[in-house]
C-alpha cells in the first residue's frame, strides 16, 4: 500500500464516506493520512453536495490507533513540535470547526490520536467490539489537541480524568454507558445503521443542520482552553518521556 492511497472516500445520498486506509498499520495517523484528511475536510466544506461526513477506518479492527509512532521515532528531534503544530494541531482545528455535522463510525479500536479523532466528531457510533482509550499516557503525552477538553465535556471531569490519568481501555458498552459512543451496534449491522443515521441527517434542510450545529457548539466554545492544553503537552517533550516513548518503534 502506498502512501499516496491512505483514504478511501465515496459519496451515496449527500454523504461523504472517508475511509482510513491502512488497515496493516490499525490505521494509524502518518503525516500523510493527516495532510490528506484535512485536504478533503476543506473541500468537503465548500461542496454543497456534501451535507454529511462519515469517518470510518477500514477493516474490522481499528478505527484509528492513534498516531504512527514508527513514524514519529524516525523524526529528527527538532522536528517534532513543527510536526505537531503545523500538522497535527492543523488537522484537529479543521475537524473540530467543520461546519456541517460529522459522524465517527468506530468500528474498531480507537486509542490516542485516534480517540481524538472520535471525539472531535459530532456522533460516535461504534461497533460493539469497539474499545476506546486516551492511551497518550503510557507514551509520556497528554491527549493535545483536545481530546482532555472534549472527553471532560462529555463524561465529566471526575472519568475524564480516570481516563487520561490511567489510559485504561474502555469496552464498547462502558463508553456507551459513560457517553463517549452515542450508539453501539452489532458488528452484522453496523455500517447499515451508520449510513440510516447518516441519511437521516442529510436529508433535512442543510442550512438548519448547519445553523443547529453553531447553536450547539457556542455554548462548548473552550478554544482557549484548547489552547492551553496544547501548551501545556509541551514540557512532556522538553522535560518529560514523550520523546524516548517512542524511540522503542525505531
Amino acid at each position: 500500500m502506498t502512501e499516496e492511497n491512505v483514504l478511501n472516500i465515496k459519496m451515496e445520498e449527500g454523504v461523504a464516506y472517508i475511509s482510513i486506509n491502512r488497515p496493516n498499520q490499525s490505521n494509524s495517523l502518518s503525516r500523510a493520512v493527516f495532510v490528506s484528511l484535512r485536504e478533503e475536510l476543506e473541500k468537503m466544506a465548500y461542496d454543497d453536495s456534501v451535507r454529511v461526513v462519515v469517518i470510518s477506518g477500514e477493516g474490522d479492527k481499528a478505527f484509528c490507533a492513534g498516531i504512527d509512532l514508527k513514524e514519529r521515532a524516525k523524526m529528527p528531534k527538532e522536528e517534532i513540535q513543527p510536526y505537531r503544530e503545523k500538522v497535527i494541531r492543523t488537522f484537529f482545528n479543521t475537524l473540530g470547526n467543520f461546519p456541517k455535522p460529522t459522524i465517527a463510525a468506530v468500528n474498531g479500536v480507537a486509542f490516542g490520536g485516534g480517540a481524538e479523532v472520535a471525539l472531535a466528531c459530532d456522533i460516535r457510533v461504534a461497533s460493539s467490539t469497539a474499545r476506546f482509550a486516551q492511551s497518550e499516557i503510557r507514551w509520556g503525552m497528554i491527549p493535545a489537541c483536545g481530546g482532555c477538553q472534549r472527553l471532560r465535556m462529555i463524561v465529566g471531569i471526575g472519568r475524564a480524568k480516570e481516563l487520561v490519568f490511567t489510559g485504561r481501555v474502555v469496552e464498547a458498552e462502558e463508553a456507551l454507558q459513560m457517553g463517549i459512543f452515542n450508539r453501539v451496534v452489532p458488528p452484522s449491522d453496523f455500517m447499515t445503521e451508520v449510513k440510516k443515521l447518516a441519511t437521516e441527517i442529510a436529508r433535512n434542510s442543510p442550512l438548519a443542520v448547519r445553523q443547529a450545529k453553531k447553536a450547539i457548539d457556542v455554548g462548548a466554545d473552550v478554544s482557549e482552553a484548547f489552547d492551553y492544553e496544547f501548551e501545556v503537552s509541551k514540557a512532556c517533550y522538553y522535560a518529560g518521556d514523550a520523546m524516548s516513548g517512542p524511540e522503542k518503534f525505531k
